[in-house]
């Protein structure tokens, strides 16, 4: 199991305690994706960006729902990379 998170960089020049928002997941739990495949749409202070599959596999939860917010390095969703 591996965490879905979101990209680091786009934290690197907020405010502490600043969140992103959540704004809509381009998948589904169970649904297969590639590696760097695009599974999120997010925003940070005016900035959209993609969080992506960091491997190959199946989308097993999904812990953050659209239109949530969420800290840097918080766990978005979790992904089964098991046969």
């Amino acid at each position: 199991m591996i965490d879905v998170r979101p990209p680091e960089d786009v934290f690197e020049d907020v405010d502490e305690g600043v969140e992103g928002l959540l704004e809509a997941w381009l998948v589904e739990t169970n649904d297969r994706v590639a590696a760097d495949q695009p599974v999120a749409d997010a925003v940070v202070i005016k900035t959209s960006f993609q969080v992506l599959a960091p491997a190959a596999g199946t989308i097993s939860e999904i812990v953050v729902p659209k239109g949530d917010t969420f800290a840097a390095g918080a766990v978005l969703a979790r992904l089964d990379v098991g046969p």
